[in-house]
C-alpha cells in the first residue's frame, strides 16, 4: 500500500517501490495522487486496486474514487481513508477510527509519516509518502494476511 505520491507519473517514484507494487496481490493507495495519470498507471500496474482520493486531488480523481472505502481480504475487514480534515497528526488515529465500524485494519495517508500501531484491537497503518524528500524517504506498507494471522511491514526506499 502507498499514499501521498504527489507525482505526475509513477516514473517519479523509486523503481524498487514500483517493483513491490507490481508483485503485490492488492495495491491500495490512500490518497493524494495529484495526477489522474498516476491513478491510471496504478490501475494498469496492479492485479487488484483499491483507492481513495486525498485532499489535494483534482476533481477528475474525486469523480473516480470515494473518500473512504472498506474491503475484505481473507476475512479481515480493511478500511481505507485520507483524513484530510486537518489538525495535528498526534492522536489522528482516534479521529480516523470514528469513520469506520467493525474493521480490523485502517490504512490511511495524509501525514507523510509512516506509522504502524494497534489501538483497541484495530491495526492502524500509514505507509508514509511514496516519493523521497528531504524530510522522509519513499516508503510503502506491506500487509500479509494468512491462516496464521497478519504481518505488517513498512519498507523504505532511498
Amino acid at each position: 500500500m502507498i499514499s501521498d505520491t504527489h507525482a505526475r507519473s509513477l516514473e517519479r517514484l523509486p523503481q524498487e517501490l514500483l517493483k513491490e507494487l507490481a508483485e503485490a496481490d492488492w495495491v491500495v493507495h490512500c490518497g493524494d495522487y495529484t495526477s489522474i495519470a498516476v491513478l491510471s498507471e496504478l490501475r494498469h500496474l496492479s492485479r487488484r486496486f483499491i483507492g481513495v482520493y486525498g485532499n489535494i486531488d483534482p476533481r477528475e480523481i474525486r469523480e473516480e474514487l470515494p473518500d473512504k472505502t472498506v474491503f475484505e481480504v481473507e476475512g479481515r475487514r480493511i478500511g481505507v481513508t485520507h483524513p484530510a480534515w486537518g489538525g495535528p497528526p498526534f492522536g489522528i488515529e482516534e479521529e480516523i477510527a470514528k469513520e469506520f465500524e467493525r474493521v480490523d485494519i485502517i490504512l490511511f495517508g495524509h501525514t507523510h509519516d509512516a506509522c504502524y500501531k494497534t489501538i483497541a484491537g484495530v491495526v492502524f497503518l500509514n505507509p508514509g509518502q511514496a516519493y523521497p524528500s528531504f524530510k522522509n524517504p519513499a516508503s510503502l506498507g506491506i500487509v500479509t494476511i494468512g491462516q496464521e494471522g497478519m504481518d505488517v511491514e513498512i519498507r523504505s526506499f532511498e
